[in-house]
């Protein structure tokens, strides 16, 4: 016990140093650990970000059991969107849409009715979704394979309307004049236009110049 206390005295100099130099790298190795750990943190953090701005919301319209808006992963397609809104209704036709698009944020998918279709193909009408309560542009349907089918909202809206037009917008119309244009005013105001053959009937008008109207003219 005396040689310990001996030493003791004798390198207690030395001993504190070893002390001191332990303490400091103790507290430096401590700062360390939660430098790295508040570095973890940072990480993990970016991650759930990220994992946030990989999903995207889509509107889903139409012929399914329940149209509305959904969250979706970003990689996701066209006929996820119908599964995640409940499926086709039973009146519904995809042939002109293509399910394996892949999907965008913001994208309106419309799902079409057999009906509906028929008509677009026809171009005889045009399938509106929002009609009196909005002035808006209108709605394209992202997942059409075929763009020309369903613009016909726009090759309608340039044609002359036999039951509307007024009588210089039916002389704009080749080989219509004032006369003519008159002719077919008259007609309308007695019987009305229930289709555009019926042009065919209006005094001064034979097939020829149907043949040259039909594509240009709308009831």
């Amino acid at each position: 016990m005396v040689i310990i206390f001996y030493y003791l005295k004798k390198y207690k100099y030395f001993i504190l140093l070893f002390l001191i130099v332990n303490v400091i790298f103790i507290f430096f190795l401590t700062k360390r650990d939660k430098s790295e750990e508040i570095v973890f943190e940072s990480f993990n953090e970016s991650d759930f970000e990220e994992e946030i701005s990989s999903k995207i919301k889509i509107d889903i319209k139409g012929a399914v059991l329940n149209p509305g808006v959904y969250e979706l992963d970003n990689n996701s397609r066209v006929e996820d969107a119908i599964l995640k809104s409940g499926g086709l209704t039973n009146d519904a036709d995809t042939s002109i849409l293509n399910l394996s698009k892949n999907l965008k944020d913001e994208m309106v998918i419309i799902i079409y009715t057999k009906d509906e279709i028929n008509k677009l193909r026809k171009g005889s009408e045009t399938v509106k979704y929002i009609e009196k309560e909005c002035i808006c542009p209108k709605i394209e349907n992202d997942a059409c394979i075929d763009e020309s089918i369903t613009n016909n909202e726009e090759k309608e809206s340039t044609k002359v309307s036999l039951n509307n037009a007024t009588l210089n917008e039916l002389m704009t119309l080749p080989g219509i004049g004032k006369s003519k244009a008159e002719a077919i005013i008259e007609y309308r105001n007695s019987s009305g236009f229930k289709t555009i053959d019926e042009l065919k009937k209006v005094s001064g008008i034979g097939d020829k110049t149907y043949e040259k109207l039909k594509d240009k003219i709308t009831i």
